[in-house]
Formats: C-alpha cells, sequence, structure tokens
C-alpha cells in the first residue's frame, strides 16, 4: 500500500484517486472548493484537505512529509509545478508527477526543464490526445487505437458491421478470410459485458471486437471494414489539441482548421505548413458547405466545448463527412452520444492511463483504459529468475489466471510472441496484458513483484 497526495479534486483528480484507492492504497486528496471535497468524500473512502495544493501549510496537514508520492492534476499548470517543487524541497516526496496542458511547458527548445520544478514525470494530454486520434486515423474503421513496445504490438478496437465478412461467422473462420495474417482476438464487447472468445464463438453485427496484432499485421484489419484510407481530415477548433493534432497530420493528410477567433486563426497559420486555416464558426453550415465537407473523410471537433463539439460532429455528419470525432470531457454527455459520433474521445480516460502507468508498482511500461466495459490494457516488464519471479520459467498455462485476465503477447528481443498456453516467460519479456475486471490489478501487481532473493 502507498501513501498518495492527489491535487486537485476534478474529474481527473477524482477519477485517478477512485481507482488507486480501489487498489488499495491510502489517499488523500487537496482542493480549494469545499462543495467538490464534500462531494467526493460521499462517493469514495479517501481523506480529504481544503486549501492551495502548493501552500506549504496545505501540504503538511495532508502530511506529506509521510507520503510516498504526489499526483498534482488541478486546473492550473503553474500550481502543479510549485506543489511539486514544495513536495520535494520541503518534505523530500519520493515521487512527484504533474499535468501541464500549456505546450509552453511540454517543448524542450523554449528552455523549460521538469527538473528544476522537481518533477519526475509530466503528463501531457495535449500530446496524449493527439497521439490517440493519429493511432485512430492510422486504422481507419477503428474505434480506439494503442499501442506498446514502441509500436511493435497494436491494440484496436472495431465494431462489426451487419454486411462485413464477420459477422454472422465463428471465429474459427477468422483465417479464411485473412489466412496469411496473425492477429488474435482479445475480446469481444456484446449487451455492456465482455465475452471472452473461443473459436466457437459467434460473432454478431455491432459487436465491439478487441483486436491484437504486430505493427505490420493490423494493417490489413481494415479489410473487415471495408475501411477506406482517409485523406481529408477537418479539424473543428484550433486551439492546444487542434494546433498540435494538425501539426502532427498535415504531412500525412489534407488538413483544414476551423477557429473562430480571428488573431488565434492567424496565430496558428503561420506556425503551419501545409494546413488550410479558416476563420470561422464550426457550425457555420454555408462554410462547410463551401469546404467540401462531404469529401471530408473525418471531421474532429476538438474545441474546449462539449457541446460544440457535440453539435459540430452531428452537423458535420449530417452534411456528409464520412466519419466523425469528438473530445467529450463530460460522462454523461459522453453517454448519449455514444452511438450518434463515431468516435468519442474521453480526455479522462486517456490522461488517467498514463498517470496509472506512472504510479502503480511492477515496472508498468504504460496502461490505456479499454473503451467498452470497465477493463485496462498494460504492458509490463518480468524481473527476477526462477527463484525470486513467480513468472520465469513459467508456461502461460500453468500460471492459472483468472477469466478476466488475459495474456496477449509477449515482446521479448524485439520480436512479437503473439501468446499461447504453450509460451514460456523470460526474464525481460515485455508482457501484453488485458484485465477485464479491474479488481483483479492488485493480484496483477503481486504476480509481477520480485522477491528480496533478486536485490
Amino acid at each position: 500500500m502507498k501513501k498518495i497526495l492527489v491535487f486537485g479534486g476534478g474529474q481527473v483528480g477524482a477519477s485517478v484517486a477512485k481507482v488507486l484507492s480501489d487498489d488499495g492504497n491510502d489517499i488523500t486528496l487537496v482542493d480549494y472548493d469545499k462543495n467538490v471535497l464534500s462531494g467526493l468524500k460521499e462517493k469514495m473512502d479517501i481523506k480529504t484537505i481544503h486549501g492551495l495544493a502548493s501552500y506549504p501549510s496545505v501540504q503538511k496537514m495532508a502530511d506529506a512529509e509521510n507520503s510516498d508520492m504526489v499526483i498534482a492534476v488541478t486546473g492550473s499548470d503553474e500550481i502543479n509545478m510549485a506543489a511539486c517543487h514544495v513536495a520535494k524541497t520541503l518534505f523530500n516526496v519520493p515521487k512527484r508527477i504533474a499535468r501541464l496542458r500549456a505546450n509552453e511547458y511540454l517543448r524542450s527548445e523554449d528552455g523549460f526543464d521538469k527538473q528544476n520544478f522537481s518533477i519526475n514525470d509530466v503528463i501531457s494530454p495535449n500530446i496524449l490526445i493527439t497521439e490517440y486520434v493519429k493511432n485512430i486515423l492510422d486504422h481507419p474503421g477503428a474505434f480506439q487505437a494503442f499501442q506498446f513496445a514502441s509500436g511493435q504490438v497494436q491494440v484496436i478496437a472495431s465494431t462489426v458491421l451487419s454486411n462485413g465478412p464477420l459477422a454472422g461467422k465463428k471465429l474459427s473462420e477468422f483465417k479464411n478470410h485473412l489466412p496469411n495474417v496473425e492477429v488474435k482476438v482479445i475480446a469481444i464487447f456484446r449487451d455492456k459485458k465482455f465475452i471472452i472468445p473461443n473459436g466457437d464463438t459467434f460473432i454478431l453485427p455491432d459487436d465491439d471486437v478487441l483486436f491484437l496484432a504486430t505493427e505490420e499485421n493490423m494493417r490489413f484489419i481494415s479489410e473487415l471494414r471495408k475501411a477506406v484510407e482517409p485523406h481529408n481530415v477537418m479539424i473543428a477548433g484550433g486551439g492546444r489539441v487542434g494546433s498540435a493534432l494538425a501539426e502532427k497530420l498535415e504531412s500525412i493528410y489534407n488538413i483544414k482548421v476551423i477557429e473562430k477567433d480571428k488573431d488565434h486563426a492567424k496565430l496558428i497559420s503561420q506556425k503551419l505548413n501545409s494546413s488550410v486555416v479558416l476563420n470561422n464558426d464550426v457550425t457555420d453550415e454555408t462554410m462547410l458547405k463551401n469546404e467540401n465537407i462531404d469529401e471530408v473523410d473525418y471531421f474532429c471537433a476538438v474545441t474546449n466545448d462539449d457541446q460544440m463539439n457535440i453539435l459540430s460532429t452531428k452537423l458535420a455528419k449530417d452534411m456528409g463527412a464520412k466519419r466523425t470525432i469528438a473530445i467529450i470531457n463530460k460522462s454523461s454527455y459522453r453517454n448519449l452520444v455514444s452511438k450518434e459520433i463515431d468516435i468519442v474521445v474521453s480526455p479522462e480516460d486517456i490522461t488517467i492511463g498514463s498517470l496509472l502507468a506512472a504510479v502503480r508498482a511492477s515496472d508498468i511500461v504504460s496502461v490505456h483504459q479499454i473503451a467498452r466495459g470497465d477493463g485496462e490494457a498494460m504492458e509490463i516488464i518480468v524481473h527476477g529468475d526462477s527463484k525470486t519471479s513467480k513468472l520465469v520459467g513459467k508456461k502461460i498455462s500453468e500460471l492459472k489466471l483468472p477469466e478476466t485476465i488475459i495474456i496477449g503477447a509477449i515482446v521479448r528481443d524485439d520480436k512479437v510472441i503473439l501468446a499461447n498456453n504453450d509460451v514460456e516467460i523470460n526474464t525481460n519479456d515485455h508482457v501484453i496484458l488485458f484485465v477485464l475486471d479491474k479488481k483483479e490489478i492488485p493480484k496483477i501487481e503481486k504476480m509481477f513483484q520480485v522477491s528480496v532473493g533478486f536485490f
């Protein structure tokens, strides 16, 4: 059990506090808003402290000197930085994690150094969301896509179309459609619950299927969706995420960015190379028609306004855009529109995944929230030997894992091995596993722990 201070009781702070508390950690949450704290205390078993997180007196009340870690996720980058610096210099907290939103704090060429503020790990929602959306565009037909082992292992989630080649077929027939492609089906999400498939499992229309494969093999998955490679991408909103996304994508796709603020539109147009920047309202029908919205392959609404993102994506879809992506912060909104918008992006889920990778025990490289259900996918490095590790030298079948923990692949010496019961685990293996029930997370951590003899 770790003693962790969470600074900030917003959506991310509250969610990460709950997850870590459920994992069995001792959590104290600090926020300046008493109403936020009273609401959180009713929902979860955590301690709360009222005050500004960067104040030494507040951190002292929160018992920072006996804490293992601080996670600074307040709404202010500057408070997050100051809080980490105070935690280290005054209370010697061993690990400090800060969420920083402003791009100016993320560019080393601007002279910013996180170590000057005693920060161990920086979590940047802008960078994470940009990478997340790019991964989706790189895999047409997917509603979620992420990667492990520096891109060697790809995981995508895709909905089965009623006229697709897999609909109504047994999983064992999968090879008939892609005979030379090595792909593993991890799970199927149907009727709001996960199904662990076998060869006799039928795949039905509207099933959400979680696939795992190498980078080369995953490119063929688009054949199952009859998806067309995108060319034209329109981005609604030229803020931090929109401008970063355009910069990331403009060398690959034809990019148009819509930004309402005239001065900001001019500023981002000067920073971008081939992207077209339109100074207009994202819901202007005449403008969308003039800009050939019916030829847009992906319309990405990434403004700071959930309602504007919902309205603009629905309008774009009605006017002919082939696929729509919207950033939506409020979970209640996400549930309402999940069937009307092709891909709903939750900044909260994306940010929490990175936070959990930095926080949890064992050598966890990365964590991703699975879009449907209550699951996580993670990459963990195996340490120790057959005497000090519960894993080294054992076959997967000998681990006696519960049904809700699935080992999908092992990366060994830069080679990807799709998991089966006969695969033996070695030291330094990167294990890609899926936990479909978060209550099993503590079991995972214990499984990867190394006994004292290793040291």
